[in-house]
């Protein structure tokens, strides 16, 4: 499988991951474990993800995560582009 990195197809990993990110839906549709993930990732215990696998947390943790990191660094851009 060929990076994206070094793919001419114009698709970036960033590109890919915001698509991801859009993917989880809008901040306001949540479970526990997403809010957690979104605004207090370090309080998440093994009570919130009991019962879920591995591959499963990864479906529900990555794009969520990166969702509300690239809303954080668009917030951040806007901040310094408003300055």
């Amino acid at each position: 499988m060929e990076s994206s990195s070094t793919s001419s197809g114009g698709s970036s990993r960033t590109d890919l991951w915001r698509a991801v990110g859009e993917a989880a839906g809008p901040v306001g549709a949540t479970t526990p474990l997403t809010e957690k993930v979104r605004t207090a990732a370090w309080r998440i215990t093994d009570a919130d993800v009991a019962g879920l696998s591995a591959d499963e947390l990864y479906e529900i943790v990555l794009p969520v995560a990166f969702a509300a990191a690239d809303e954080a660094r668009r917030r951040a851009h806007e901040a310094i582009d408003a300055y």
